[in-house]
């Protein structure tokens, strides 16, 4: 009685969440996939039911929901890639092309649907075959997101100066559960084929719960999450040509993208910042103006008080380039957008807590005068950059 409340209140959720964005006012890519992903969801709910009584007799609709829902292993991959890079990745676009992504959904409904025809032998061979694809996509689509979040925290830290809700951490949990998950049922059907030892295909009731919950946390998250990127096409055209999108996800969405040289961080070791920038166009004299100008700016505006300053809204500032901004960070000072301002900032707390002037102000209360946004991302960049706590530089300053 207990597990038909779960899955019943399962798809009541998902048919609130999915009336919920779909009343938005303003919707992006990311809302109409959520949406999509959400009616998917609802007939895994479903199938769950069915499956429940399945001690009732099962009328062809309902075996061609469960048939269906075993299916729909094939798109929930996909949809999660695309709903990340949907996040991740400014004006986004569902592509004709990206239709192929379906055909093994198809092919593997089709065959579904002709193995309850077939003798039973047959149907459980072909059914462990499917089972055995299933995983194997889920687990290719599931790495290639993580992958995509681990670069699209990259692209934050070189665009954005706070990267709170930035991160995305929701999304890459929800990757890594369905990655212990994928290892779990892996190991079940393992045992399942070689042994005597039966554990039920993903884990019986409590998989459908762990799928539950899972529903639970894409609507919660989903409806309240909004793309993280909103950039003019000049603006986007920057980031591409400076290299600071890493298209990794993109190799599995689009083709074109093959032709594409792109330079993530991690091999910095083996191209040279200078390397990297020798076709830029800037030249080392223009360059140290624009340094110089930079400094100036800095030291007597302060930009870095504004919690909101990004890469372009500097650059905007200075009537620069992005790109050229950008290389002259990297450049002079080894560091990306990010680092770069809150070390500024950090200065800058540094000096008013030596000064003592502030004594009566919280830390938290300096450090949101400084720039910061949060109190944790505060408290994460001191210590990145001196190596204690704020509480405890503001204990040793004062003795």
């Amino acid at each position: 009685m207990m597990t038909d409340y779960i899955y019943a209140g399962a798809a009541t959720l998902i048919i609130f969440l999915s009336l919920l964005v779909g009343t938005k006012k303003r919707k992006e890519l990311s809302d109409y996939i959520l949406i999509f992903w959400l009616l998917l969801l609802f007939v895994n709910s479903l199938s769950f039911i069915i499956i429940w009584r399945s001690n009732y007799p099962v009328s062809f609709a309902g075996r061609f929901i469960v048939e269906l829902s075993e299916a729909s292993i094939f798109i929930h991959g996909p949809v999660f890639l695309f709903y990340t890079m949907s996040l991740t990745k400014a004006g986004l676009t569902i592509k004709p092309r990206h239709l192929f992504h379906l055909i093994p959904f198809l092919v593997c409904l089709l065959i579904l649907m002709a193995a309850i025809m077939v003798a039973d032998g047959v149907g459980a061979i072909i059914r462990q075959i499917v089972s055995v694809c299933k995983m194997v996509s889920l687990l290719i689509y599931t790495t290639v997101v993580i992958i995509q979040l681990k670069n699209h925290r990259k692209q934050v830290e070189t665009i954005f100066s706070n990267t709170e809700n930035k991160y995305l951490n929701w999304l890459n949990f929800l990757a890594w559960g369905i990655i212990i998950v994928w290892i779990l049922s892996s190991t079940g059907l393992i045992l399942y084929g070689l042994t005597w030892f039966r554990i039920p295909q993903y884990g019986g009731i409590i998989g459908n719960i762990a799928v539950c919950i899972f529903i639970f946390l894409v609507g919660f998250f989903g409806v309240k999450q909004e793309a993280i990127f909103h950039f003019t096409p000049g603006e986007k055209r920057s980031i591409e040509s400076d290299g600071m999108v890493d298209t990794a996800a993109e190799a599995i969405t689009d083709d074109s993208l093959f032709a594409h040289t792109i330079l993530p961080e991690e091999n910095a070791s083996e191209l040279t910042i200078n390397e990297k920038y020798k076709n830029s166009g800037l030249s080392k004299q223009k360059a140290l103006d624009l340094f110089q100008v930079l400094e100036n700016f800095m030291k007597n505006q302060k930009p870095y008080h504004d919690p909101e300053i990004t890469l372009f809204g500097l650059a905007k500032q200075l009537d620069i380039h992005p790109n050229h901004l950008s290389q002259i960070i990297n450049q002079h000072y080894s560091q990306n957008f990010f680092d770069y301002i809150n070390e500024y900032r950090i200065k800058d707390v540094k000096d008013v807590l030596l000064s003592g002037k502030y004594d009566t102000f919280s830390l938290a209360g300096i450090g949101f005068e400084c720039g910061f946004n949060s109190k944790a991302s505060f408290n994460r960049a001191f210590k990145k950059f001196t190596g204690v706590t704020p509480s405890e530089f503001r204990k040793n300053a004062k003795s």
